[in-house]
């Protein structure tokens, strides 16, 4: 049995552990008013799971609203990427990996060279949309990411899309990439991706293409949920 499959199997025991009532304090539930059970579940902390739409929230916050950028969100991990990340989060990879997994988003993999036979694999796995939402004058906001980022040569806001579960991979002690890294979100090639963008886009300081929207990205140090969502795709 896969890797994934094993986790996969391991969330859901701890699904049905909710619904049998045994959840422990960190794993409490919401009800819907008609008590039919649990809708949003907390898999860890600053990590839900909301099996009505469904989707993944990530507790975040706002770090960066300028310059050029190789995330939209970093997870902290011990490669700092603070300089080139809009959003932040204390959530590990691993578990929103996990998360993602739950709500039947399938990995595929990352983009990479090989240089055996000089040939490139392009990134693979299921489409998610990556969302944001947050408060701002007594009101929720909720904005695509898309919408926070801009092309740098078009002068405009980023085309809207979506990204692909590559997965991220593992280093050869086992680690996950992406929890060293904090690679959760990308916009540029990073072989650690646990979401990246379908096309490949070169992480040299001289060819990065996005930049933050400053205009309207809220004030450093916004809390902000980071929602992912299947995507639905015509092509």
């Amino acid at each position: 049995m896969s890797d994934f499959s094993l986790r996969l199997l391991a969330g859901f025991g701890l699904f049905l552990s909710i619904l049998s009532g045994c959840a422990s304090d960190g794993e409490r539930t919401r009800q819907d008013a008609d008590g039919k059970g649990p809708r949003v579940v907390t898999y860890g902390p600053g990590l839900r799971i909301d099996y009505r739409v469904p989707q993944v929230e990530v507790d975040c916050e706002v770090i960066l609203r300028e310059g050029d950028i190789e995330l939209f969100c970093y997870g902290r991990a011990p490669v700092p990427k603070d300089h080139e990340s809009i959003l932040r989060t204390d959530v590990p990879a691993e578990a929103i990996y996990e998360a993602l997994g739950l709500i039947g988003v399938m990995p595929g993999h990352t983009l990479k060279f090989f240089i055996e036979t000089q040939t490139l694999r392009m990134p693979a796995g299921d489409p998610v949309d990556v969302f944001v939402r947050y408060a701002q004058d007594g009101s929720m906001i909720e904005a695509s990411a898309c919408d926070w980022m801009l092309d740098a040569r078009a002068k405009l806001p980023m085309q809207r899309g979506y990204w692909l579960f590559t997965g991220s991979e593992r280093m050869e002690d086992g680690t996950f990439a992406a929890n060293y890294e904090g690679t959760i979100v990308t916009v540029v090639d990073f072989p650690s991706s646990l979401l990246s963008l379908p096309t490949s886009h070169s992480e040299s300081d001289a060819d990065l293409w996005l930049s933050a929207r400053t205009d309207v990205i809220p004030p450093l140090g916004t809390k902000v949920t980071m929602i992912l969502r299947p995507a639905n795709r015509s092509d």
